[in-house]
């Protein structure tokens, strides 16, 4: 996008030094009036004086090169330049400053690009760029294509540009997915808050998935609140189930977790002969028997014929049959393959005691799971609403814009909550795969999706990927899906998902082999940012991505709507009421000593 400066690049008062090394991605820079050479003084907003962290802009007319100090040093022969006493240094060093190159701007014709086409060379000069400039550029990165007129999302500030509000329209934000970085405190949950009420704002479709129920919070009046089981902290929310028969193949057999080489041939037999007998009912004659398949010692020529017959049906992945009846369908799975007495051709043999004995603890198992109270989610649905279908319903309502999910019912035992989410996630790649968001594209929100995501479930004999999210970030674009992602954990996340995430706002984050993903998922240019993220503060994030020449360090703007992101008030539990308990000094030593030598000994 093309600019017209209102300000001289070049100030003279606002001179740093000169160019002495030029690299790739990077350049020196002589600091002949670098800050370590100046008294103390108190530091002008905006005001950039050769500090780390500091842009500048490099004089390689008609380009005006953008970047930013990465680090500052002395010469080794000057290291013991610095006066010991005042903590300056003498009118005779030469500090020289690492400059991380970013963007470059043309002055006659005011384009701003990523990256560089023409380098500076030794001898330039570097100013410090005025606050001006920096807007410019950030405008450039964030800005809309169609320039003035185009909405955007108000989410942030940028502290550099004197605390200029920045707008950022939903394409470069959403078009190539999003994700949201940090470590606990960094702020991270109140940039999704702001992020759903700026897009709701601007009639946005988004669907969150709430993994710990932080966001019951978020009462703005275009959302609606439901929850996958009961939670008395969150009256205000609709219960709902996620019925089992979204659920696949697959997800059975990580719900269940059949062990040994005999258990999983046998469940898989079972989901199969139930799906028969819901299909083909009377047709199965004698087999059938209270739902149930009876196969020991009778003929199988019927489920065969009708085996065949259903054979495009039974192919579903998805999990048609009764599953109250899977438990007792796995004991009758256990059989001999043929009868071996005379006349008995064409016919199944009697029971398998050793394979019923191996098959007794998944019985058990199953009738545990769908039984349990934990998971009426997905095996009781008398009287509640179904999440599929409140999906469809918020997809057609134009006065609700936001549907938030609770997961905090779900419990963790059986990996019943990554199977459930993983699900929900694929019931909206099917949705978009049919067309269903061709008119207004759907963001899901995925919260703590360290916990979702690159999972693999059971063992060698049954083992399950649970890939629905995966495969949204790499096809769900050209359906109208996009995803954003929130997690504490970037390393947990597969590399093949992050390489698809084209914008990453990044909180503070101390851990080094999360600050290594974070690198590896962005350019080269925008590498040298990584070094500054131990040292934002709460509230603050780079956002960097493939669409944006430079990475921008921004204030975020707080939500209209916190979550219920903090931790336990130590003050408020530990303190003792005045009414209370009396607080005793603590005993002297020696007499704690003294004591403890008369306790006669028993």
């Amino acid at each position: 996008m093309s600019y017209s400066l209102t300000v001289d690049p070049f100030d003279a008062s606002r001179y740093l030094g000169t160019t002495c090394f030029v690299g790739p991605t990077q350049v020196s820079v002589t600091l002949s009036r670098s800050t370590a050479a100046k008294p103390a003084v108190k530091r002008a907003a905006g005001d950039a004086l050769g500090e780390v962290g500091d842009f500048v802009v490099i004089d390689a007319r008609p380009v005006v090169i953008f970047g930013r100090i990465a680090n500052v040093s002395l010469p080794e022969r000057e290291r013991l330049s610095m006066e010991a006493d005042t903590g300056k240094l003498n009118s005779s060093a030469h500090p020289v400053g690492q400059v991380q190159l970013l963007a470059a701007m043309n002055i006659e014709t005011g384009f701003v690009s990523a990256g560089l086409s023409t380098y500076p060379r030794l001898g330039c000069r570097v100013f410090s760029a005025q606050p001006e400039m920096i807007r410019l550029i950030a405008e450039s990165a964030l800005s809309g294509e169609s320039g003035a007129g185009d909405l955007a999302l108000h989410l942030a500030s940028i502290p550099a540009a004197g605390g200029t509000a920045l707008h950022i329209p939903p394409e470069k934000l959403f078009g190539r997915h999003c994700a949201i970085l940090g470590s606990t405190g960094g702020g991270k949950s109140w940039t999704v808050a702001r992020l759903m009420e700026e897009s709701i704002r601007h009639h946005a479709k988004m669907v969150l998935l709430d993994a710990t129920g932080e966001f019951h919070t978020f009462q703005d009046r275009y959302a609606r609140h439901v929850r996958l089981g009961p939670d008395d902290r969150e009256p205000h929310s609709d219960e709902v189930c996620f019925p089992y028969g979204e659920l696949t193949q697959g997800d059975m057999l990580a719900l269940f977790r059949p062990s040994g080489s005999s258990q999983a041939p046998r469940l898989r037999a079972a989901i199969k002969s139930l799906k028969l007998a819901r299909l083909a009912g009377p047709e199965l004659g004698s087999l059938l028997l209270n739902g149930l398949v009876r196969k020991a010692g009778r003929n199988r020529s019927v489920f065969e014929k009708a085996e065949f017959r259903y054979a495009g049906e039974l192919e579903s992945n998805k999990a048609t049959f009764d599953v109250r009846l899977l438990a007792r369908q796995v004991e009758e799975e256990c059989v001999w393959p043929s009868g071996t007495l005379v006349g008995s051709e064409g016919c199944w043999g009697g029971r398998n005691e050793a394979e019923h004995g191996d098959c007794v603890s998944l019985v058990t198992r199953i009738e545990e799971i769908v039984t349990s109270g934990d998971l009426s989610c997905l095996f009781d649905a008398v009287g509640k609403k179904n999440l599929p279908d409140e999906i469809k319903e918020f997809l057609g309502n134009d006065t609700e814009r936001l549907l938030r999910v609770s997961l905090r019912p779900v419990p963790f035992a059986h990996d019943a909550r990554e199977v459930v989410t993983n699900a929900i996630g694929r019931y909206l790649l099917d949705l978009g795969r049919h067309g269903a968001f061709r008119e207004c594209p759907v963001i899901v929100i995925l919260e703590e999706a360290h916990q979702f995501l690159n999972q693999y479930i059971g063992d060698e004999s049954a083992k399950v990927h649970l890939d629905a999210f995966d495969l949204i970030a790499k096809e769900g674009r050209k359906f109208g899906l996009n995803i954003c992602l929130a997690t504490q954990r970037p390393q947990d996340i597969p590399e093949g998902v992050l390489s698809q995430i084209g914008t990453l706002v990044v909180h503070r984050m101390t851990n080094d082999r999360d600050r290594e993903i974070v690198e590896r998922a962005c350019g080269d240019i925008d590498r040298g940012a990584t070094s500054f993220l131990p040292t934002l503060s709460p509230g603050q994030a780079v956002i960097i991505g493939v669409d944006l020449p430079i990475p921008v360090t921004v204030e975020m703007c707080a939500p209209s709507y916190p979550p219920d992101s903090s931790g336990p008030n130590y003050q408020a539990h530990w303190k003792k009421a005045a009414s209370g308990f009396a607080l005793r000094d603590p005993e002297p030593e020696s007499a704690s000593r003294s004591r403890r030598k008369q306790k006669p000994l028993t």
